[in-house]
Formats: structure tokens, C-alpha cells, sequence
């Protein structure tokens, strides 16, 4: 099997391999590459590894790590200005690594031509304090599901998805599981003209500003939401497990989620599942759910390497070209960032146009002082009788404080 292939180090060998990867590269243009891929994401990486060697001239050294000591390594390694020249990991550590001086801006072979390679949504994953810190090479994000046997067209809007449940809920149908987590619902307050941060890394939503009236308008949505799950009638539950039990067996119409569960929901409503873009809300806009994404960065040592920089350049070329692209979603089951790649499956399809539409999921270090006094402010205005404003103001000053003792 291919996957036998891929090097991986102990933590005994770690330091001897950081330094032969080292004095390799330095005598060639060859890059190391560490990662934590296995199964079908290994086998997709070592494909796209053989075809950039023979397609585009670039040769890459592929050095497995398990990924629950990955980042540790990584930052060891790369620290000590030993290590690999190229990583791969989730876009949300990028302000991290760029932040600690670990990684190299890329910015600048970040060519036109480069650029087209991948949506705009999928640069913005990697852009941090005015430069682009990675290339985008997959792709995650949420998106509507509808069961086909209950509701045999996609809502076009919020409003329809309101009534559908209202309708089924006569017949003792549950229509939607709404997912009120802060991390499913995020897209709603983009959506609604906001923001979360600004682009220092403040809380957007002070008291007295539109990002705060914004803020007000998501939580309503939320107050709202809970409203009619004390409402037998309206057809709607809060619920945020994931995958939802009763989406899987046919008792609750309608959910969103994310891409992680559309192989078990296609595998348990098979023809009967549906995949749509999210409903707009009443101002036209479609919820701007959180797009992720993974993407290859450069180490600091090895961007200042002009000679690895250029093969950098070549590697990124590659990997987010249709072909490159190709292998990784045939192979590797991912969702592709260039849209010129044809997909067969339709829900896939969809997933990669919810996902243009998304919004960057945030690297910078200061979302950890979100979660917290956000999912309090969730909490606040359903069972907590809050009012919007107030949960608003109370989740700023929280935020706002842990973020000023960063």
C-alpha cells in the first residue's frame, strides 16, 4: 500500500532528522514537508508529491508526525531553525506561527496566475496583518441538509424554512434542529452586516457602534430561535448535536452542518438526502458560515532561502493547480479550493459554492477569548431572559478584557 511510504520519525530520531533535512536542503532546492496526513489524506499527498516532482520540477521530502504531537514538534523544531522548510496544518494556527516568527509571509509569490488557483475565501483563510502567511490546499465549511421524503425542495429563504417547520409540525414532524452553538451560527452575524474583530484584533461590536448593533441583531436571531423552540407548534427544536440523531432517522426535516457529516448523512438517507446553499435571511443575504481550510506554510529559515522560496512557489503552483487539485479531492476525499476542479458529487459541489460564499474561519490568537462569553451571550438571551443588548454588552466587556490581557 502506498501508505507504507510515508516517513515518519520517533521523538528519539526527531533531532537527527531535523538536522539531515537541513543539510539537505541547504544543497538542494528540495523542501521538506512535514505532516500528520494517513489513510486516504496520506495517499492523496504522496500522489500530489510524484506529480509535482515529475510535472513541475519540484522536489519535496515527506516526513510523517503523529498529529497529537505535531504542533509541539513543529514548534520545537522550527524554533531551534532546525526542521522542515514546508508544513501543513488548519489555517487557524497561522496568526500563531506568524506572531511567534515561526513562519515566513508568502506574499510574495502570491502571483495573479497563483491567485486564480484558489477562491478568494480560501486566500482569506491565510491572510494575517496585511500579508498571505500559507496556500490554501483544502477546504471545509457548513451547508444546508433537507430531508428529500419530508421537504422535496430546498428553502430559498430563512422565512420558508420557518413555515415548512410550522407545517410539518402538524403532522408531528420536527422541521428544523436548529444548531445554536456560537461556532454553527457565526455565519448568521456576518450575514447581518457584523463582525467579530477588527483588524488589530479588537472585539468589532463596542457599545453605541454598528458592529454592536449588528451584534444585537444576531443575538435576536438567537432569542428568537428560542422562542419558537418553546413552541410545539413552530416545528423548530434548539439542538446542537452532530450529527443530529433524528435527521438520521428521519424525524427532524431539516439541519445545518458541517462537510465532516455528509458521508454518514448521505449513508443514512441515501437518494432521500439533500444538500442546498444556506436560505437567505429577510436583507437577502446568505449565512456566511465559517469556511476552514488547510494549506501548506513555509518555515522562517527556509523563506529566507531564496532558492527554497522559488521552490516554494513552484510546489504552491502545483498543488493548487485543477490537476493538483484532482488528486486531492479523487484521492483524498477533500474539497477542493480551485473551482475548475469537476466534481461528481453534487452535495460536494454545493459545499465548495457555500464555501466561496463563507466567511475566513479567524487565525489570529485573540478568537480564544470568543468562545467563552459568546456561547454565554447564546445562553443569555434564550433561557437567561437577557435582553440582546445587554447579553451584547456583557460578551464585549468580556472579550474585550481577555483580549487586552493577551
Amino acid at each position: 500500500m502506498k501508505a507504507k511510504r510515508l516517513v515518519g520519525l520517533s521523538a528519539a530520531a526527531m533531532l537527527a532528522a531535523m538536522a539531515v533535512g537541513s543539510v539537505a536542503a541547504q544543497d538542494s532546492t528540495s523542501l521538506v514537508l512535514w505532516h500528520a496526513k494517513q489513510d486516504a489524506e496520506g495517499d492523496a499527498l504522496l500522489a500530489l508529491i510524484d506529480y509535482c516532482a515529475s510535472d513541475y520540477g519540484v522536489s519535496v521530502e515527506q516526513v510523517f508526525n503523529p498529529s497529537n504531537t505535531y504542533q509541539d514538534s513543529v514548534r520545537a523544531a522550527i524554533g531551534s531553525g532546525e526542521g522542515p522548510d514546508m508544513i501543513i496544518w488548519a489555517n487557524d494556527w497561522a496568526g500563531e506561527l506568524a506572531n511567534s516568527e515561526l513562519i515566513a509571509p508568502v506574499t510574495s509569490i502570491v502571483t495573479d496566475e497563483l491567485r486564480a488557483n484558489a477562491s478568494e475565501t480560501a486566500w482569506g483563510l491565510f491572510s494575517y496583518n496585511e500579508d498571505i502567511w500559507g496556500v490554501p490546499y483544502s477546504a471545509k465549511t457548513l451547508a444546508f441538509f433537507y430531508n428529500r421524503a419530508l421537504v422535496p425542495d430546498a428553502p430559498e429563504t430563512w422565512a420558508d424554512v420557518l413555515a415548512i417547520s410550522a407545517e410539518l409540525a402538524q403532522d408531528g414532524v420536527t422541521g428544523l434542529a436548529f444548531q445554536n452553538g456560537f461556532f454553527h451560527s457565526a455565519g448568521f452575524l456576518y450575514s447581518l452586516d457584523g463582525a467579530l474583530m477588527d483588524a488589530d484584533g479588537n472585539a468589532a461590536f463596542a457599545p453605541e457602534t454598528e458592529g454592536f448593533a449588528a451584534m444585537e441583531a444576531y443575538l435576536q436571531l438567537h432569542a428568537d430561535m428560542y422562542a419558537l423552540g418553546q413552541d410545539t407548534a413552530s416545528g423548530v427544536v434548539i439542538d446542537g448535536s452532530s450529527p443530529n440523531p433524528g435527521f438520521q432517522q428521519g424525524t427532524v426535516a431539516m439541519v445545518y452542518d458541517g462537510i465532516w457529516n455528509l458521508a454518514q448523512f448521505e449513508s443514512d438517507l441515501g437518494d432521500d438526502l439533500g444538500v442546498a446553499l444556506m436560505p437567505a435571511l429577510d436583507n437577502g443575504n446568505v449565512p456566511a458560515l465559517f469556511s476552514q481550510g488547510e494549506g501548506f506554510m513555509m518555515s522562517a529559515s527556509a523563506g529566507a532561502d531564496e532558492a527554497k522560496l522559488a521552490a516554494f512557489a513552484d510546489w504552491s503552483a502545483c498543488v493548487t493547480s485543477v490537476e493538483g487539485q484532482t488528486i486531492a479531492a479523487v484521492e483524498g476525499g477533500l474539497l477542493p479550493v480551485n473551482s475548475g476542479v469537476e466534481i461528481e458529487n453534487p452535495n460536494l459541489v454545493v459545499f465548495g459554492e457555500q464555501f466561496a460564499l463563507g466567511t475566513p474561519f479567524p487565525n489570529r490568537p485573540e478568537l480564544s477569548q470568543f468562545w467563552g462569553p459568546m456561547g454565554a451571550a447564546i445562553e443569555a438571551v434564550g433561557s437567561g431572559g437577557q435582553t440582546p443588548a445587554e447579553a451584547a454588552t456583557a460578551a464585549y466587556e468580556a472579550i474585550q478584557t481577555g483580549i487586552d490581557g493577551m
